[in-house]
């Protein structure tokens, strides 16, 4: 008697589960701490202790940004907090110029050590539930303009991907640092204008990330077409 085989997940579903679990974690996380602190005020110190901190410390900032996301930190959060503590202290546009310039020294490391010394240990790990793309120049332009305007796939991911996937150096940083330019200048001006009252500016920042968004969907489409 043949045994009856158990129905494979779709790649979609198996895709959504991986996405959930760092969600339940998080969720979890959060949970426990407010156990542990139900009381608002020790969470409003905490946080007050913390940009007291930051405020006379912005090299921590700069240093976050320019290692953290590379990890797998989420990186909006910190280009959100760019714009809180460092455009009071040096302007809006030094603090988007600081900020570019760290988030592109976060873009070149990860990318040169998943396409360098560690490219063999995170290709095997990558290749064991995923098909690397087989890139040439063209498709490796798209692939990374996609990766890059698209919201959502981790920074850090994106990095490990391109450098994996044998994406050259050149077209890498030329696609890469523009457009990462322009998330980091859409976060840092929405934060930095949110915190100091000016609608204004925090209507361009948004703005700007929508602007982002409908840019990935234009590419997503004029992809397909070409597809098809």
């Amino acid at each position: 008697m043949s045994q009856t085989s158990k129905p494979k997940l779709s790649r979609s579903v198996r895709n959504s589960l991986l996405l959930l679990v760092p969600g339940i974690l998080g969720a979890l996380t959060i949970f426990l701490l407010w156990r542990a602190h139900p009381e608002p005020s020790y969470w409003q110190e905490l946080f007050e202790d913390g940009m007291a901190f930051l405020q006379e410390n912005p090299w921590a900032l700069i240093l976050a940004v320019a290692t953290l996301p590379g990890m797998g930190f989420p990186i909006s959060p910190l280009l959100f907090l760019f714009g809180v503590v460092l455009a009071p202290r040096y302007g809006m546009i030094p603090a988007c110029a600081i900020g570019i310039a760290a988030q592109s020294f976060c873009t070149t490391w990860t990318y040169l050590l998943a396409s360098g010394p560690l490219r063999g240990v995170l290709k095997k790990f990558v290749s064991r539930k995923h098909e690397l793309p087989q890139l040439t120049h063209r498709n490796a332009i798209r692939l990374c303009l996609i990766m890059r305007i698209t919201p959502g796939i981790p920074y850090a991911i994106q990095n490990v991907v391109l450098g994996i996937a044998g994406m050259r150096p050149k077209p890498y940083f030329l696609v890469s640092i523009p457009i990462t330019a322009m998330w980091t200048i859409g976060f840092i001006v929405t934060g930095g204008a949110i915190f100091k009252g000016h609608a204004g500016l925090a209507i361009t920042g948004l703005l700007l990330l929508v602007t982002m968004v409908l840019l990935t969907k234009m590419l997503r489409q004029k992809t397909r077409t070409n597809d098809g």
